[in-house]
């Protein structure tokens, strides 16, 4: 029997299936937790909002209508979820807080990201991310996390194409300047430039250590 679609199960958990519901969050608990592991000032807040993400799609379910996809509108519950927890956390709270300008490392509390990797400039990347513009951030680690497209994560998000691109073109250029500057860091390390070849390189090293391809 063919699996059932998200939409599918989301319009029987509607309907009181709570067989559905349960086999619609175990077919997206993995990615909503990676979407937070290294959106989060620590380690301990990354189950906290997944919890609020499921807990607001069962609160909230019965609002969608099938306009949007049934994963576009987990991600968007998501989303909101991250803003305010961001929002509760930033540095300077009596500043408007603007997404495309605040990172994570804005926030109080911040410390490096959980994420495992093995080799150095796997890790400066993972870091690199949580120093650029939280709106970049989401759409590249879509990118390299998930192996999305730029057009599959602007489906995803339910942001314009045009939108999605500007946010890849920006956010990949600050990463390459904060990967870039994080490996000269090291001692007698030489000044270096970090390709987008090498950045999508390092991302699919860390998908298959975490067993993502």
């Amino acid at each position: 029997m063919a699996a059932r679609g998200d939409g599918e199960l989301l319009g029987a958990w509607q309907a009181g299936d709570a067989a559905a519901g349960e086999a619609f969050v175990d077919r997206h608990f993995d990615a909503i937790t990676r979407f937070f592991r290294n959106k989060v000032c620590s380690e301990d807040d990354v189950a906290e909002l997944v919890g609020q993400t499921f807990l607001g799609c069962t609160a909230s379910k019965d609002r969608w209508r099938g306009e949007a996809g049934a994963r576009q509108f987990l991600y968007a519950i998501a989303g909101n979820v991250l803003r305010k927890y961001i929002r509760g956390r930033y540095k300077r709270k009596s500043e408007a807080l603007d997404f495309a300008a605040v990172c994570v490392q804005d926030c109080e509390g911040a410390s490096m990201s959980s994420i495992v990797a093995h080799r150095r400039e796997a890790r400066c990347l993972v870091q690199a991310l949580r120093e650029i513009a939280v709106e970049d951030q989401i759409v590249l680690e879509l990118m390299y996390f998930e192996g999305l497209s730029g057009s599959e994560a602007a489906a995803l998000l339910g942001v314009p194409e045009g939108t999605v691109r500007g946010r890849i073109a920006r956010g990949r250029q600050r990463l390459r300047e904060r990967v870039a500057a994080l490996l000269a860091a090291a001692p007698a390390a030489p000044t270096v430039d970090v390709t987008p070849e090498q950045l999508e390189a390092w991302a699919r090293e860390l998908r298959r250590q975490h067993g993502r391809e």
